[in-house]
């Protein structure tokens, strides 16, 4: 059960991540649609396959091996970070273009609200300094300057600018929680939705290469669980480690003495052999053996 639902989580981790990251890729490289999803979808596969074939090869490879697959998948984890960041970033401007859309009515309004009433006052301004007898010439100026209709445009523009005003408190109550966090400790919210989406994101690749691994272990655990012991070999091993037990009593062999006749440059291996920890291999007990005939029996006197 726990095999299944670890790779089932990691099925859904990896597909989501896959998907933005391929989508990422997509709006960078409109051309050649069909070369950019399978360069993704590989690099995104093949990060999975080097993370497995390095956790199951980890004791066979040398540490240039290590180091260079190391390199890959941090290489690997980075773009594919970068092409997810992309994708979010976008998905949130499309989330929020209605109200920017929003606020640049109400600016533009306001900026029109401004001339006009500019042009009000100029113009109120000016007919003041004619004497109060000029009835007819202060009704033909403001005619000829449109002066109702600069009026009439300014209720105009309060109508729907409170109307504008009112979708956007709307907008505000209907937005993320994200958002709303940023209203609670007064934060823009440009600020605080750059700060989640690259934690997320910061979450996502680890937790993938985490999911990849704990995979690869929970189902070599539940195939070794399930596998046959063989006796046999067992019961061979058992000998091998007994023998070498006596030989190094009877000789008084210590751990390094026997890692430099095997040629072990690890000690700790010799002692997993002693204790029997390690199946002890029978090329070593031949090694030592020689080097037994060759140390202690004399040879005849020719």
């Amino acid at each position: 059960m726990y095999p299944t639902l670890v790779t089932t989580s990691l099925i859904l981790v990896f597909g989501s991540s896959t998907f933005m990251s391929i989508s990422g890729l997509l709006s960078i490289f409109t051309n050649n649609t069909i070369v950019i999803t399978c360069m993704g979808l590989g690099m995104e596969i093949g990060k999975i396959l080097t993370i497995s074939h390095l956790y199951r090869s980890w004791r066979k490879n040398n540490t240039a091996g290590k180091i260079w697959y190391i390199f890959i998948i941090f290489v690997l984890t980075f773009l594919t970070s970068f092409e997810v960041m992309g994708f979010l970033s976008q998905c949130h401007q499309k989330s929020v273009q209605e109200s920017h859309i929003i606020q640049v009515k109400i600016g533009a309004l306001n900026n029109e609200k401004s001339v006009l009433s500019s042009q009000i006052e100029i113009l109120d301004t000016t007919l003041k300094g004619l004497p109060k007898t000029y009835v007819t010439r202060r009704i033909q100026e403001r005619k000829m300057a449109g002066y109702e209709n600069k009026q009439k445009r300014l209720l105009e523009i309060i109508e729907e600018k409170s109307g504008l005003e009112t979708l956007l408190i709307s907008e505000h109550n209907n937005s993320n929680p994200v958002s709303a966090i940023a209203d609670i400790f007064k934060i823009k919210h440009s600020v605080i939705i750059s700060i989640f989406i690259p934690l997320l994101v910061l979450i996502l690749e680890p937790l993938t290469i985490g999911l990849t691994i704990a995979a690869n272990a929970a189902w070599m655990a539940l195939r070794k669980n399930h596998s046959p012991v063989p006796i046999k070999n067992s019961l061979d091993t058992a000998n091998l480690t007994e023998e070498l037990q006596n030989i190094q009593r009877k000789y008084n062999l210590s751990v390094s003495k026997i890692a430099k006749i095997t040629g072990r440059k690890k000690p700790k291996t010799c002692e997993g052999w002693l204790t029997g920890s390690i199946p002890t291999p029978p090329r070593v007990l031949a090694d030592i053996q020689a080097w037994i005939e060759k140390e202690y029996v004399k040879k005849p006197d020719e």
